[in-house]
């Protein structure tokens, strides 16, 4: 197997098997994320998850096109805006796979205030590069700042707007204090946004020689009044036909059903 249809598999498999994630029916672009407060939320027991399953099937043959897409974004206090994107699809459509990995970096400067000094301030976040399995981590000594992760599944029957087949080389971008970069290998892929002295945004697919791996979004801000985010995306798309779509319905549906349990205010 192509070690990038393998690396990608892995993500998707971690993400089907995770606990609930939103399935969208809809699609938008990804753009710039703004977290709102949680509700409803309430702790489940060990027992209740253990028979719980967020995994689902739809029969063999039935995947037209997988993507893996992902997106960081950072506002800066100083009134820096830079951002860095990674798309990785496969068009099963044809046979073979076609592939095609594009990614993206940008930073432009603005007009703001200062960074704050955050001598005497510190992150440790060196374990969270040891979790196997789907990891989201915001670590936060500042003030003032907003922050977020967001992963989502998208199952759909349309194929969505991708580049021509290829697979570019990775791009970074720097201006001596920001800086945002992207890059593939055949058992990672990874955006990075990183701000001198005020944190760090990172997002990771990896896998390993077992077979497992990882897929991680971390946030880790030391300054304040900074507004970042981590947005992580996977499509999935069926062939149009009352068979597959109705399978695609019934498994959706049943795998739904089986997350009851994690809903509040119930």
């Amino acid at each position: 197997m192509n070690p990038f249809v393998r690396l990608a598999t892995l993500a998707a498999v971690l993400v089907y098997t995770a606990l609930p994630l939103p399935l969208m029916a809809q699609q938008a672009a990804l753009g710039e994320y703004i977290p709102q407060p949680a509700t409803g939320i309430r702790p489940v027991s060990d027992a209740s998850l253990d028979h719980m399953r967020g995994r689902f099937i739809t029969g063999a043959g039935q995947i037209l096109y997988f993507g893996v897409e992902m997106l960081s974004t950072w506002r800066s206090s100083d009134g820096r805006v830079f951002s860095g994107s990674a798309l990785l699809g496969f068009d099963f459509s044809k046979g073979a796979p076609q592939i095609s990995f594009v990614p993206t970096v940008s930073l432009v400067q603005g007009s703001g205030g200062a960074l704050v000094d955050t001598t005497g301030r510190s992150i440790d976040a060196s374990g969270l590069a040891n979790v196997g399995g789907i990891v989201q981590g915001i670590q936060i000594t500042g003030d003032h700042n907003s922050a977020g992760n967001s992963t989502e599944l998208h199952l759909t029957t349309a194929f969505p707007a991708t580049p021509a087949t290829g697979v570019a080389g990775n791009a970074a971008v720097s201006d001596g204090i920001a800086s945002a970069s992207v890059t593939l290998q055949p058992d990672r892929m990874a955006v990075t946004l990183d701000l001198a002295g005020q944190g760090s945004l990172r997002q990771l697919i990896r896998g390993d020689a077992d077979g497992g791996g990882a897929v991680l979004q971390t946030v880790s801000l030391l300054g304040d009044s900074h507004a970042v985010s981590n947005q992580l995306r996977i499509t999935l798309v069926q062939p149009v036909g009352g068979s597959a779509a109705q399978m695609l319905r019934q498994n959706v549906a049943q795998s739904l059903g089986l997350l009851q349990g994690l809903r509040g205010g119930r």
